[in-house]
């Protein structure tokens, strides 16, 4: 997914995005917060999505996020990157003005989808 990333920002002349552990910290933790919760929402178990950032002690002065999730031949990160950049917010983010990004998978039970693959990209800038 990172490859994928800093390749459609590479294609639009942009620095590419890094990927602090504390990112991908908090993606993961939001990803299986959906899972959790049975809540496919940037506010799963009533959280603001900015709430594991600040658990994992990211300080950034800008601060995005993306989720998916699919199962079966959907759930591979290409297809999941294709259909972020088919969306306006979601390419955005991808293409936004974000220097690091964290990027958590999941796999569980979601909804009435077993073997649901519960993506987040979670963006965000520490230099502004």
């Amino acid at each position: 997914m990172l490859c994928l990333v800093n390749r459609a920002r590479n294609g639009r002349g942009l620095a590419p995005v890094s990927a602090p552990s504390m990112l991908a910290r908090a993606a993961d933790r939001k990803s299986a917060d959906i899972l959790r919760c049975d809540d496919f929402s940037h506010e799963a178990c009533g959280r603001e999505f900015t709430y594991w950032f600040d658990q994992v002690g990211y300080r950034g002065c800008r601060e995005g996020e993306n989720i998916a999730y699919a199962s079966g031949s959907y759930a591979t990160p290409r297809t999941i990157f294709h259909l972020w950049m088919n969306s306006a917010g979601h390419r955005r983010n991808i293409l936004g003005p974000y220097r690091e990004i964290g990027i958590g998978l999941r796999v569980g039970a979601l909804g009435n989808v077993d073997g649901a693959h519960v993506w987040t990209q979670e963006f965000g800038s520490r230099d502004c």
